[in-house]
């Protein structure tokens, strides 16, 4: 290599090496109790992207019971890249779930679809139905996936999506 680009090649390198090394930690998306917000808080991120959410909080149990058609188990928060993510269960180990995810629509991570799937009308700015997937709500610039599946109810599944999706963007 010529001398002329050796300099160069090194600050670039020196460039690189500094941003790969910033002071973000890789996420487990799991959190240590002392450090868990408590149900219905948001933490704010120090880089200044979007609040994370507890999405856990944004439903009650009746609600999620009155959409599964049986009792409910806890929501149980599952890391899903980084964006949290709560499923609830029926109690009683039939099959059946509502998923729910919170937080920015845009972004990486964020809520807003690939496929964004039939428009729906009624709730959100903006609200798609991706059918396997759910139904995706954007109000403002947050967003939500709930999802409602295999569950033991009258109404259908985009009936009970939507109504879930205005309790939660109630929190919002």
């Amino acid at each position: 290599m010529p001398k002329r680009l050796i300099v160069p090649f090194v600050v670039a390198v020196a460039m690189v090496t500094a941003a790969c090394g910033s002071s973000q930690q890789p996420s487990t998306g799991q959190r240590s109790p002392s450090s868990a917000a408590p149900a219905g808080a948001s933490t704010g991120q120090s880089s200044g992207t979007a609040t994370k959410r507890d999405p856990c909080s944004m439903l009650t149990t009746d609600q999620v019971t009155a959409a599964l058609g049986e009792p409910s188990a806890p929501g149980k928060t599952e890391p899903m890249f980084d964006t949290p993510e709560c499923e609830w269960d029926p109690a009683s180990g039939h099959n059946g779930n509502v998923t729910l995810d919170v937080g920015p629509w845009e972004g990486d991570p964020g809520i807003k679809p690939i496929h964004t799937g039939t428009a729906v009308t009624g709730v959100g700015d903006e609200a798609y139905d991706t059918g396997n997937t759910g139904l995706y709500v954007r109000e403002g610039s947050q967003g939500l996936r709930i999802w409602v599946f295999n569950v033991h109810s009258q109404s259908s599944r985009l009936d009970l999506e939507k109504q879930l999706a205005a309790a939660v963007l109630a929190k919002l």
